[in-house]
């Protein structure tokens, strides 16, 4: 296994992604269907921030 470094920057980016992601998953409302706190929201969200979290990841492929 090779190890590999990895900016600073990009590694709080990373954590703040899939912080903001549990967030937004632990704040749903099920008496909401159409605002920030419904569960389509809260899917939708947390799959844009792993797909981010995917792509910074991948890139930092390279660096090996």
């Amino acid at each position: 296994m090779k190890n590999i470094t990895i900016p600073t920057k990009t590694l709080e980016t990373i954590i703040e992604g899939l912080e903001s992601a549990i967030n937004v998953c632990y704040n749903v409302d099920s008496n909401d269907e159409d605002s920030e706190k419904s569960y389509p929201y809260a899917v939708g969200y947390s799959r844009s921030a792993m797909k981010m979290i995917q792509e910074q990841l991948k890139s930092l492929n390279g660096l090996i």
